[in-house]
This record gives C-alpha cells, sequence and structure tokens, in this order.
C-alpha cells in the first residue's frame, strides 16, 4: 500500500490554513466544470459512466476511472485485514483524527474493508454509495451549465383494475406519460405483455432525465415491476436497457420528519416523487392533504374542466367500453398535467441544490438538509487535502421562544417574521462550528445569503423563464442558509456544535422576546410568537399593506441589530387562536389556513375534517349559531346512518410498524391476505363489534357509539374559544345514540341565556 497526501493533480485547491471568498465558487459548485451532465452511474468494479446532454438534445457517455475510498482515525487498523485490499493510503494535513484516506482497486475490495472495519463512531468516514463518493473526490456536479426548464421531464401514471399487483384480475389497463407539450396514452388493447412492452419502447424513444409521478415510489413502479415479472416482460426503462430495481424500505426527510418509501432506481434517470416534494415544499403546513388532487385545489391550480374519477370507480368504467374508457382517458391524462404542475413549483429547489452538492438529483430529493451540509463541508476539506474531525457527542439545548399570549378570534391578523434569524444571528456574532479550522462554514453561510439577495432581486425584476430561473435559485439558497443552523445541532455531522447551537437559540429567544415587548410599546396586541415570527393585530389606524409594512420596519429598526430584519410575512382577516402552534387563519380572499395536528390530522375522517374547516370559518366569522346548527346536523346524520361511508373512513399506511401498534388492523389484514401489501394505504372503518372492516366491504354496519364521540371530540378542540367549559358545553352537548336531538337543539347555549328567557 502506497503512502503520499490528500492532494491529487485533478484538485484545484492547495492545502491552506483558511478558506476565503476567493474560494467560494468552488466551495460552492465543486471543482470540475463539466457541463450538462444529467446522470452518473456506477459500473463495477471501478467505473463510473457519466452522461451528457449534447446540443441536439441527444446524450454522450463518459467513462471514467474510479478509486472507492474511506477515511480512517487508526491506519493500523487496516494492516490487520487479511487480505488488505487497499491499495494507496493518502495522509490529510491539520490536527484533526479522521487523516488518513485508503483508496482500493474496486467497489468489492472497498465493500470487504467496510465490513471488517468499525463504524464512524469509532474512527471511520466512508459514504456508501459509489456515485456519491465519485462525485465526492472529483468535484463533480450534476447539472452545469443548465437551467430546470433544460431538464427532460417525464410524467408518468397508471391505472389498474386494483390496489394489488399481485391479484390475477389486477392488470395495468392505463399508461399515461407526458414530457413537455408530448402527450402519450398506452391502453391495454390484446393482452397486459403488449402494453408493457409498448411502455418500454415509448419511455426508450422519449428519453427523459428525470420520471415524475404522485406516489411513483409506493405504488407506480412497485406495480410496474410485480406486473412486468409475472407476464415475464423485460421492462427496458433504463438508458443502459435495463429494468428498474426496486429494493426495500427508505426513509426521506421532509422537515424534522422522516417518512418511509419504496426505494427504486433506473439507470441513468431520476425518480422524483411529487407526493414527496409537496410535502418538503410545504413548510408552513398549509395544505391538510398531499393527495395529489387535493393538493392542486388548495394550491389554485385546478382546472376547470379537469376530470374526476373515484378510485372505486376505475375498473367499472374500464368494464363499462368504450365511452368510459375515454372519461378514465382523460382522468388518468388529468393526472399527469397535474403532477407536472406540482413538480415546476416543487422541484426546482432540488435542481439547482443538486449542482451544488455532491449527489445525484434523486438522492437530493430525498436527503435532509443536515447530511447536505455536511457533504458539502467534507468535499471542502478533502479538496483542500484536510483531514475531518468526528462528530460532537449530541446533548439538548434550548429550542426557539414559543408563546401563547392571547386566545381567542381576533382580526384583522398581520404576522412579522425575522428574516432567516438563526443564519442572521451566526453572520451577526461571527457564530460557527469549532472544527471548522477553515472557516469553511461562515464563507459559505455568507456567500450564500449574498446571492440569495442578488437572485430574490433579479426574481422581483424579471418574467418568465428568467424569472423562474432566479426564484428557484433562491428557493434553492434559502434551504441551504436555513440548514446551517441545524446542522450545528445535526447528531451526524462531522462539524456539528451544540455549545453553537446553543449560542444561537438563546440569541434567537432574546431578539424574538425583543420584538413582541417591541409590538407592545407601540400599541399591537401579539397573540401567538414561534421561534422567528409573531402574529399580532396592529394599533388603530393601520389598515393597509403599505401601512402595516411601515410599522413593522420601525419595530424591526427599535428591536433588532444592524442586519436583522423584521419583515411582512402575511396578512389575515381573521385569526382564531386555541392553543400553542394550533391556530386558524382567514385570508381576506376567503381562503382557510388550519396550523396544528389537532385541527389537520390525516387520520381523521373526512366529516370531521369537514367539521372542524366549517367550525373554524364560522367561529372566526361570527357566525356561532351556524356553527352549532352543523355540529347537531352532523350528528344526526351519524345516528341516522345517512353519510356516505367514505365520509366516516380512514386511510391508513400498512407498514410492519403499524401492524405492531394495531393489533385490530393486523386482525383484519391476517384475515385477507390477498388484498393488501406492505408501502399500501387501505380504506378502513370501525364496525360495530368494535372491529375493523375494509370499506368495501361496508354494510351499514359502522360503530355510531365510537363515532358520536369523536364527533365531541372533534369539538372539544375548539373549547379555547368559548369563556368558561360551561358555555362550550351547552354549546356543543356530549350526544349518543340515545340523544333525542331535537331536545338537545332546543336548549339554548349558556351565552343566550338572559333573565327574561
Amino acid at each position: 500500500m502506497t503512502g503520499g497526501t490528500f492532494g491529487k493533480p485533478e484538485n484545484v485547491l492547495t492545502v491552506r490554513d483558511q478558506f476565503t471568498v476567493d474560494d467560494v465558487d468552488l466551495l460552492l459548485y465543486g471543482f470540475n466544470d463539466t457541463p450538462r451532465l444529467v446522470a452518473a452511474e456506477f459500473r463495477g468494479p471501478n467505473r463510473v459512466l457519466l452522461y451528457q446532454r449534447t446540443d441536439d438534445g441527444g446524450t454522450r457517455t463518459l467513462d471514467q476511472e474510479f478509486r472507492p475510498w474511506l477515511i480512517t482515525r487508526n491506519p493500523e487498523a487496516l494492516r490487520s485485514l487479511q487480505p488488505v485490499p487497499a491499495t494507496r493510503s493518502l495522509r490529510g494535513a491539520g490536527t484533526h483524527p479522521l487523516a488518513t484516506l485508503v483508496e482500493f482497486d474496486s467497489w468489492e475490495h472497498f465493500r470487504r474493508a467496510d465490513d471488517l472495519l468499525p463504524n464512524q463512531s469509532n474512527g471511520v468516514y466512508r459514504i456508501n454509495s459509489p456515485v456519491s463518493q465519485f462525485l465526492m473526490r472529483t468535484g463533480i456536479t450534476l447539472f452545469k451549465g443548465m437551467v430546470f426548464a433544460d431538464l427532460r421531464r417525464l410524467q408518468l401514471d397508471i391505472e389498474t383494475l386494483s390496489l394489488n399487483p399481485k391479484d390475477d384480475d389486477g392488470a395495468i389497463v392505463m399508461i399515461v406519460l407526458k414530457l413537455g407539450e408530448h402527450e402519450e396514452l398506452l391502453f391495454l388493447e390484446t393482452d397486459e405483455r403488449d402494453l408493457l412492452h409498448r411502455f418500454s419502447q415509448a419511455l426508450q424513444r422519449l428519453d427523459p432525465d428525470v420520471i415524475e409521478g404522485h406516489n411513483i415510489f409506493n405504488f407506480d413502479l412497485p406495480y410496474l415491476v410485480e406486473r412486468a415479472r409475472r407476464w415475464g416482460v423485460p421492462l427496458r426503462l433504463g438508458r443502459d436497457g435495463s429494468p428498474p430495481l426496486v429494493t426495500e424500505q427508505q426513509r426521506f426527510r421532509a422537515g424534522p420528519v422522516s417518512l418511509p418509501y419504496t426505494q427504486a432506481h433506473i439507470h441513468g434517470r431520476h425518480i422524483v416523487d411529487t407526493y414527496q416534494q409537496l410535502q418538503r415544499f410545504d413548510v408552513a403546513g398549509r395544505l391538510s392533504s398531499y393527495g395529489l388532487k387535493p393538493a392542486i385545489r388548495a394550491l389554485g391550480l385546478e382546472r376547470e374542466e379537469r376530470e374526476f374519477v373515484a378510485g372505486e370507480e376505475i375498473a367499472t368504467l374500464w368494464r363499462n367500453g368504450e365511452r368510459d374508457r375515454e372519461r378514465l382517458a382523460r382522468y388518468a391524462m388529468d393526472d399527469v398535467r397535474d403532477v407536472d404542475l406540482l413538480a415546476r413549483i416543487t422541484v426546482p429547489t432540488e435542481f439547482y441544490q443538486t449542482q451544488i452538492l455532491p449527489m445525484t438529483f434523486q438522492r437530493t430529493t430525498v436527503t435532509g438538509t443536515g447530511r447536505k451540509i455536511d457533504d458539502l463541508m467534507v468535499r471542502a476539506y478533502l479538496a483542500a487535502g484536510h483531514g475531518l474531525p468526528m462528530a460532537g457527542a449530541p446533548r439538548p439545548y434550548p429550542g426557539g421562544h414559543t408563546e401563547l399570549v392571547r386566545s381567542g378570534v381576533f382580526g384583522p391578523i398581520i404576522k412579522a417574521d425575522v428574516e432567516s434569524l438563526y443564519p442572521s444571528i451566526m453572520l451577526h456574532d461571527n457564530i460557527t462550528a469549532a472544527a471548522d479550522t477553515l472557516n469553511a462554514f461562515p464563507v459559505l453561510l455568507r456567500e450564500l445569503t449574498t446571492r440569495r439577495i442578488d437572485a430574490k432581486q433579479r426574481a422581483r425584476r424579471s418574467t418568465g423563464e428568467e424569472h423562474a430561473l432566479w426564484d428557484g435559485l433562491q428557493g434553492s439558497f434559502k434551504v441551504l442558509i436555513n440548514s446551517f443552523y441545524g446542522y450545528l445541532g445535526f447528531s451526524g455531522g462531522l462539524f456539528n456544535d451544540f455549545d453553537a447551537a446553543e449560542r444561537v437559540t438563546l440569541e434567537g429567544q432574546r431578539l424574538i422576546q425583543t420584538v413582541v415587548a417591541e409590538l407592545d410599546r407601540q400599541g399591537a396586541q401579539p397573540i401567538e410568537v414561534d421561534t422567528d415570527g409573531v402574529y399580532f393585530t396592529p394599533p388603530d389606524g393601520i389598515g393597509t399593506e403599505e401601512g402595516e409594512e411601515r410599522f413593522i420596519a420601525a419595530v424591526g429598526e427599535t428591536a433588532l441589530p444592524p442586519g436583522v430584519r423584521l419583515a411582512h410575512d402575511g396578512r389575515y382577516e381573521k385569526m382564531l387562536s386555541l392553543k400553542l402552534k394550533t391556530y386558524a387563519l382567514l385570508d381576506y380572499a376567503g381562503a382557510l389556513t388550519l396550523k396544528g395536528s389537532a385541527l389537520r390530522s390525516r387520520r381523521m375522517e373526512r366529516c370531521f375534517l369537514r367539521f372542524i374547516e366549517e367550525a373554524a370559518r364560522g367561529l372566526m366569522r361570527g357566525e356561532r349559531d351556524d356553527v352549532r346548527d352543523r355540529y347537531f346536523e352532523l350528528a344526526e346524520s351519524l345516528q341516522q346512518k345517512a353519510l356516505d361511508p367514505r365520509e366516516i373512513s380512514q386511510w391508513t399506511m400498512v407498514n410492519r410498524n403499524t401492524l405492531e401498534k394495531q393489533p385490530r388492523l393486523k386482525a383484519l389484514l391476517d384475515a385477507h391476505p390477498g388484498r393488501w401489501r406492505f408501502g399500501e394505504r387501505v380504506e378502513i372503518y370501525e364496525r360495530e363489534d368494535g372491529s375493523l372492516g375494509f370499506l368495501e366491504d361496508y354494510a351499514r354496519d359502522e360503530n355510531t357509539t365510537i363515532l358520536l364521540r369523536r364527533l365531541s371530540d372533534t369539538a372539544a378542540r375548539f373549547q379555547e374559544a368559548f369563556d368558561s367549559m360551561a358555555e362550550f358545553d351547552a354549546f356543543f352537548p356530549k350526544i349518543t345514540p340515545r340523544t333525542r336531538l331535537s331536545e338537545a337543539r332546543d336548549a339554548k347555549p349558556i351565552q343566550q341565556l338572559s333573565l327574561f328567557d
């Protein structure tokens, strides 16, 4: 095993003591300028294929040598491996402990060494993706010299006769493809084998860089793969003609939440799931559903002529004949159009991040922001020939300041937000990770902030595709900027620093409390405070948006240090404040926003979700009698079993975790092994005997007692809108199957009683 230093001929950064602003382009975008690379794929034992988009719209393949590597604290550990597969050992500069980089001739040798060496906590840093290793070491990033509109994006949707691809009658009957203005409908003409063959041929002909779909990881791709396996059809979707690979469940990050999905890979192409990206996009939690059609409707993107087909109608429409099949085709076409719309909104941020990160596009869309910052930092240190630190041991530290100041109905409402609170504090107070001896952290943060401000200004001054470019860039920069603080407290980050994270949060608490005090002093009425934002009613005399902005600017100039800005972040007609982080907002256009799991639980039955929306809107508008009437109308429908069964059902995802925690669900699924599969959702309801049933087996046997109890529990979420518990109980009395609704409805709520009644 030969020796040397980290520095390699292709590395343009030389060993240094500090990074400066002169290095920022290299730190941000890597140190290889190869343009228009649209994919990177490992080809064993030690090659990587790069796919480059050509000027005529085709692709060429670049074949690159690749030496897998890992970094260890203890090079002696390698000498104990029998046989030693390492071919070269490189020593990094500096005092950090992870300083010996070991290269291997092949991925197989790397895996053998990885299996025998201790884990990272004991002194080894490794990346388990050969492509990510290659990008990290070479400084190559994808999509250089491209804008989002340059991507060949294909949207995919399938229509099936069952939710279970293993069903004998679970055929795929339609496959819809959209690439730009080109739309293609493939339907079952002779048999399913022929349909799958035609699908493979169409995909090769269209040659997309990206395949997009809504829930494509958990439904469309696994379904296609299983049906192809059933008939022995080679599903040639990869750029090399290979079939898709569907593997075990993984997890993707959406803010603080980690959610499961079924990983899939198509050679030379990226898979993007708009169901996932919508959850990342909705950081404010404004959407009550991430289903395709509800999300399109909530975002104001629904087309008037859009066709709708309920899931349970698909098989019937297909079997009814040509006219109904045309309706089904229109529905499927509208689905891919909606996926295209959602992707245009939610995906550009990830595209522009991919130009920066040593990751593939697909990996960027599912990776948490802490890991992204870690990869940026590691790439910078490797390029400069420096060793790496060990991740600090996690410890608790204070979070942001949250406070419910008042509950009830208020209006008008303004939200003021300290713009990029934590990054601003880090820059103003020069707070960085102690292990960042080369000063990469503040150089990156300051430059990203500067570039975001410039991109925002350019976006405001431009329209059309140019606006889309700058808006996508500023959104990408914003996500990374806001990730630098979170990275300090990221347990897996090599450069984490919990002391620095605590300094930032304590200063953030102080600043937002200063803002609240200044709002009070200037005659505003704070309602709720959450980390970097405050909802409040303005002082008398402020009634226009321009006046609101001037007032907020004046508060910020008094309360905040130079360089930290208080911004106008929304205006609303009314706010219903219930509990901390639980409230409803009604804007001047009549749009309703619900915040907090108590008001927007996706496990709640549809009828109760609708009641929450109606009650919140009615209480804010002062229509209390209508809210009470709706409560009794819903109670009567439940008593009489008069609701559409879909109104009382719940969707649940089937995975091992839910089976362990829900014995009644496990009993139902065990009794019907052919009607579900892991990773799918099932629609269920509770029967009179307390057991669960599939909605398709509904027999007017729902558990009315439980549903009425849930109605009372739903109403109880508005308890803070009333002056007393007695007033609430009189307004929303508890109802059972035996309650005489006419008598309960006629009993006047306490606030209506008077001496003259």
